[in-house]
């Protein structure tokens, strides 16, 4: 009799313990699948209370429209999702890179001031190839906002940005006055790192220089400007960070815009 009880007690254990196997083998699988536990996520908090129900197309309060674009890159197909407004705001009157929807063009351009022929754009954006997402990030009055990514075709992550109103949003300000209302330039920071287009201003809020970073080196061409706006001076870089030459200047023109020295020209000489 004691045999028996043991094999019956021996048999319930295993088949329990394989039943506990199974169950955390398929959690596992469902702790891995973050599209699942999103989906379920959002359908719980749907049915706990859909008062709280997200309105559609409504991002950082503002009604948006959708807007999609078809191009081809040899023989692969992208598509770009995103929403824009029809009244666009300034929110960040230093920014050099606002963006836009132009309807004519079917294209997605950037400029520093509001342009009348194009739409605002406002909320997510993605940008597939084919089926792949390969950019994806947020809009905010035509400002890089949040977190931007970028991916390449086998879904292996490139690059990860955050923006503030544009800028990177671990990027240096400082200002003219007390009261932090004229910039006077921006050290754009990534990573710790010097990092992206740096950008110095006049008191009236003209540029009046501006250059890349690249790991906490000056790279390329930097461009000293007039009050004016009108180029005064090209300072030449090295094109890489990894690269180690001494700077020089390239061009230099009068208040006029008159252009008195070409380096090319002078060592031809």
């Amino acid at each position: 009799m004691r045999k028996i009880f043991f094999v019956f007690i021996s048999l319930f254990l295993s088949s329990h313990i394989q039943i506990l196997s199974q169950d955390l083998f398929r959690l596992n699988v469902d702790t891995i699948s973050s599209t699942d536990l999103l989906f379920q996520e959002e359908e719980d908090t749907l049915m706990i209370d859909k008062k709280k129900k997200k309105k559609r197309n409504v991002y950082f309060g503002i009604k948006t429209k959708k807007g999609f674009i078809r191009s081809s890159s040899g023989r692969n197909l992208i598509y770009e999702n995103f929403h824009y407004i029809k009244e666009p705001e300034i929110k960040n009157e230093y920014a050099q890179e606002i963006y836009f929807y132009d309807k004519k063009k079917k294209k997605i351009i950037r400029s520093k001031k509001i342009i009348d022929d194009a739409v605002m754009m406002h909320g997510p954006y993605k940008k597939r190839l084919g089926e792949q997402i390969i950019e994806e990030g947020m809009f905010y009055y035509g400002l890089k906002q949040n977190r931007w990514v970028r991916l390449n075709r086998s879904d292996i992550l490139q690059d990860k940005e955050m923006f503030s109103l544009g800028w990177y949003y671990e990027s240096i300000r400082s200002f003219w006055d007390r009261d932090k209302k004229n910039l006077r330039d921006i050290i754009p920071i990534k990573f710790g790192e010097k990092n992206g287009v740096y950008y110095a201003f006049y008191e009236n809020g003209t540029v009046a220089a501006k250059g890349e970073y690249e790991f906490d080196k000056p790279v390329g061409i930097w461009t000293e400007y007039y009050n004016s706006g009108k180029k005064k001076r090209e300072i030449k870089y090295e094109e890489s960070a990894f690269n180690f030459s001494e700077s020089f200047i390239s061009k230099e023109w009068n208040i006029n815009g008159k252009l008195i020295y070409d380096r090319n020209l002078f060592l031809k000489e």
